[in-house]
């Protein structure tokens, strides 16, 4: 081989390396109303879990409502208050968790209401 082929080799060898499918692949970001959307809708079906007294699902529902806010992103004002929400949301789980479901009710409903103001942020 001619040093010209083992030089083309190595170029084209190193240069597929490098470039991979996931360069190409563009991250699906929604946009802040339709996560606030989803989040809403979440926090309604966990409200409406409630009542069937099953601290599991609803924990589980609230969990799901957290990776879901964890996708909101806007600004540093926006995000600080994001993280109020979520802290909402964490001590609603645990309120589920121990059964205390009226507890965890109320700290959705504030937590609904804090993902409603969330708007005046972005």
């Amino acid at each position: 081989m001619s040093f010209k082929k083992v030089l083309i080799a190595f170029t084209l060898f190193f240069s597929m390396l490098g470039f991979s499918g996931a360069t190409l692949a563009k991250e699906a970001k929604k946009s802040v109303p339709e996560v606030l959307k989803e989040v809403d809708a979440k926090v309604q079906a966990a409200l409406d879990a409630i009542p069937s007294a099953d601290s599991t699902k609803v924990a589980s529902l609230i969990k799901e409502i957290s990776e879901n806010a964890s996708e909101l992103s806007a600004n540093y004002k926006f995000e600080f208050e994001r993280d109020k929400v979520v802290l909402k949301l964490k001590k609603a789980r645990e309120l589920a968790k121990k059964s205390d479901f009226a507890g965890a009710e109320q700290e959705l409903k504030e937590a609904r209401e804090g993902f409603a103001g969330l708007t005046k942020f972005q």
